[in-house]
């Protein structure tokens, strides 16, 4: 999905050397942010560690102001200048004064590198943070270099134009390898909407790219059309081929490029590579698409025209994205000025807002849905004519996504991970359909969320669960990947078609295909006294089809007081929820399945087949797919949605008729998962999954122009006529 890197605000060059082999006595810190050092006293080791702070403002419910803190770490003096991303932490003082920040920073930062993941995350009172934005302030905003601990090590070139055939120009940024800088280089590209900072900050990225520089590559980073400092107007994906061919063709016209291009990148950055793949362009010689199944249009298995909808139902995460990213008006670079000029702005003014994310649920919450933006107040967005959209408007073929005949001739590999829950099922089918009728793809699928690949531990954390050692090497994985195809380096050993990982496993599968072979299929079917309601009610899963109890459920869906969201959708590291808070509630049909007496590995598609009827016209289907634990503690895998109005797919939309039964498939989830012994398998049936998708009103109108909400009561059928079930297939271990 197009979706903000993990920080997308700006990064301060703010250094602390702080000495961390012997224990602090004590801290006697001026200010972290103003760059002055901050050390132990005591000191056994000459090596120093440096942390880089990045500011992300984002309301809280307290009125304080969050800094998430991403901590790139490196050894001075070392030969291996690796960078890493330290572990979740937080810290909610009741009062911490900026004199201490830095103590603070040194705490946290010690004891993340001794857990060994990702990163920091600190919420501060406003008065601290505004003293310590005010001091931001005076900081120089880190390079793509110092994010990349480049410096010494590679040439950089900021804002350099790049001429599209219609006149406008884009603004690239450019890495060489110092002692390359004037030899013929394969080159890495990277578009991005981002800060060309932020973008390189992403947790593969920071590590993979300060490899391939070192090794000989070019990095050539070019903002999308209308975002940053690229002029031109922002319109998704509409036009991006044509914008991406132009930018391979004065790629291979550098006195730097060999004219062999691979593209990288995750979600936005990894979006517009499959399409741009279609174009078989001489240039395009290999792509890493990570999370870039937004780039899937309408291919077999799939036509939510690149996560626009989920079944049919608008996704509401895209409000967030664009009610920061993709603005229509925004200041732009003078026309004609001189490279100089170019780089002195630029390094003076920001081209994004100076409004922080604000609060998502108060965004969302607006009705009518089509002026969400609108009322919030921002610049013109995109979001104001998609959400005028269907999923089967005309308009929608002139957006640059994969579809039904595409093919390509560039190797592909696509990553993503199982609790990137709204992009996991898109990346599959794409890697199946061209896999199908494109050589050289390949599917590598991991345990995390969106776009953290490359932060695995022995113990990986997708939120409030772990999911076992899923860790990968990645860097190794990728670096191979274009030596091969841009280097031509025939000692690259071939890779399987698909690599994943099986959640609560600790192991990682390949497989010649995907689904893999020799799968056995199941189907669990729903069952009740007739009061599913809840996690306390008689809701079952069955072997069985027929057994005797009630022959349906009903919840009652009021979308005034929708069923709230609980992780899933996009781009949050607490993506996996207990979702026992979601269960009290008696609008929220569970079905749970028997105790597993014997470790069952769940791999590929599961779908959920139900009879349904409503009182209104149209409604919403929403489902979630769960493992229990032995202590009852029910975690969310995946997810789904179905408006009923396309229950017959999006080209007719007829309403339900009152008290009609219809028969309904919701697609949309996958996993790979091992459900252990004493685990239950679980399906949740709501109405409403909010905001992560938007409300129906149950009018039956286009809802998206609606402001009045009507109740509906819709019922579950699952008798022996109609009897409702959840399919996938298990693997023997």
């Amino acid at each position: 999905m197009i979706r903000p890197p993990s920080f997308p605000g700006k990064i301060y060059d703010v250094e602390i050397p702080l000495n961390l082999t012997g224990r602090a006595t004590s801290c006697s810190a001026t200010s972290a942010a103003i760059g002055e050092s901050t050390r132990s006293p005591r000191t056994s080791s000459s090596t120093e560690h440096v942390f880089r702070l990045r500011e992300s403002e984002k309301a809280t419910h307290d009125s304080a102001v969050v800094f998430e803190n991403h901590w790139e770490h490196h050894q001075v003096g070392s030969s291996m200048k690796r960078n890493t991303l330290l572990s979740p932490a937080s810290l909610r003082p009741a009062a911490l004064g900026t004199a201490s920040l830095a103590c603070a920073l040194i705490a946290l930062a010690s004891a993340s590198i001794a857990a060994g993941s990702e990163d920091v995350t600190l919420t501060l009172p406003r008065s601290t943070a505004a003293d310590l934005r005010a001091k931001l302030g005076d900081a120089r905003e880190a390079t793509p270099i110092d994010v990349l601990g480049l410096k010494g090590n590679a040439v950089f070139e900021p804002v350099v134009p790049v001429p599209m055939r219609d006149g406008v120009e884009l603004s690239a940024n450019i890495i060489l390898p110092a002692d390359k800088a004037q030899q013929k280089l394969p080159v890495i590209l990277i578009r991005s909407p981002y800060r060309p900072a932020a973008e390189v900050s992403e947790p593969l990225a920071s590590t993979l790219l300060p490899h391939l520089v070192r090794n000989g590559y070019a990095v050539v980073i070019v903002n999308d059309r209308g975002t940053q400092w690229s002029e031109g107007s922002y319109q998704w994906l509409k036009g991006a081929n044509q914008d991406g061919s132009d930018i391979l063709d004065w790629i291979t016209r550098q006195a730097w490029s060999n004219g062999k291009v691979g593209t990288f990148g995750c979600s936005s950055s990894g979006e517009s590579q499959p399409p741009l793949a279609t174009l078989n362009h001489p240039a395009h010689k290999a792509m890493v698409e990570m999370a870039g199944a937004t780039a899937a249009g309408t291919i077999p298995g799939y036509r939510d025209q690149g996560i626009f909808y989920h079944g049919g139902v608008p996704d509401l995460a895209w409000t967030g994205w664009y009610h920061r990213f993709g603005l229509k008006e925004r200041p732009l670079l003078p026309a004609g000025a001189g490279q100089d000029t170019r780089v002195r702005i630029a390094s003076s003014f920001s081209p994004e807002p100076a409004y922080g994310d604000g609060d998502f649920l108060s965004l969302a919450n607006h009705l009518p849905s089509a002026d969400i933006l609108r009322a919030s107040g921002v610049p013109m967005t995109e979001w104001d004519r998609l959400i005028q959209l269907t999923p089967a408007s005309a308009e929608w073929k002139q957006y640059d996504f994969v579809r039904d005949g595409d093919k390509t001739s560039v190797p592909g590999l696509h990553i993503d991970s199982w609790y990137d829950e709204i992009e996991a099922y898109p990346t599959v089918k794409m890697f199946q359909y061209l896999s199908g009728n494109s050589p050289n793809q390949h599917l590598v699928m991991g345990p995390t969320a969106h776009c953290k690949m490359g932060t695995e531990t022995p113990e990986t954390s997708v939120g409030d669960r772990t999911v076992g050692d899923g860790r990968f090497d990645y860097v190794t994985l990728v670096s191979r990947w274009f030596d091969r195809w841009l280097k031509g380096d025939q000692s690259v050993p071939e890779l399987p078609a698909v690599q994943y990982y099986v959640l609560n496993s600790s192991e990682w599968k390949t497989a010649d295909a995907w689904p893999p072979p020799g799968s056995r299929p199941v189907r669990l079917f729903l069952s009740s006294g007739g009061h599913a309601n809840g996690a306390s009610g008689d809701g079952r899963l069955l072997a069985r089809q027929t057994v005797p109890g009630a022959s349906s459920d009903e919840l009652i869906d009021d979308p005034m007081h929708p069923v709230p969201s609980l992780g899933g959708s996009c781009c949050s590291d607490q993506v996996a929820r207990e979702q026992s808070g979601i269960e009290a509630r008696q609008d929220v049909l569970v079905y749970s399945s028997d105790v597993f007496t014997q470790t069952t590995r769940i791999v590929g598609d599961v779908t959920v087949n139900l009879y349904v009827s409503s009182s209104a016209p149209d409604t919403d289907v929403m489902v979630k797919l769960l493992d229990v634990d032995a202590q009852g503690r029910a975690y969310n895998l995946s997810d789904s949605a179905l408006r009923m109005r396309y229950r017959n797919g999006a080209a007719i939309a007829p309403p339900l008729q009152l008290g009609k039964v219809y028969p309904v498939k919701i697609t949309g989830m996958v996993t790979a998962s091992d459900f252990l012994p004493g685990h239950r398998l679980r399906i949740e049936v709501a109405s409403t999954n909010f905001p992560n998708y938007e409300r129906n009103l149950n009018s039956g109108g286009s809802n998206r122009d609606e402001t009045v909400a009507h109740t509906a009561r819709t019922r579950i059928l699952h008798d022996a006529r109609n009897a409702s079930f959840v399919e996938f297939a298990t693997l023997p271990r």
